[in-house]
């Protein structure tokens, strides 16, 4: 069976558009992975400066200790009096809104 120059001309053009995308392919993951790059490199250098933002914030409003769950919590309001059912703090809130 011949190939005729018609068909390999065909084949010559569909194999260039195939390179064509799969270059444009190429290139858009490249500034994928430099943009994750830079943003792990700039999550990297500012994390000393967000640690000590938390620890000054963490002192101002004289939050101490480690953090708990909500288990815990819900057990502590319990044991306080409050209800963590009830919805005394949110009509609060809506009643300071309303002002």
């Amino acid at each position: 069976m011949a190939i005729t120059l018609e068909a390999i001309e065909l084949r010559l053009a569909a194999l260039e558009r195939e390179v064509s995308e799969l270059k444009i392919e190429a290139g858009r993951s490249r500034n994928v992975t430099s943009r994750g790059a830079r943003l792990i490199r700039e999550s990297q250098e500012q994390h000393t400066n967000v640690v000590a933002r938390w620890r000054a914030l963490r002192e101002r409003f004289g939050i101490q200790g480690q953090p708990i769950g909500a288990k815990q919590l819900r057990k502590r309001l319990i044991a306080s009096g409050m209800n963590p059912d009830g919805s005394a703090f949110s009509r609060e809130l809506i009643a300071m809104r309303e002002e």
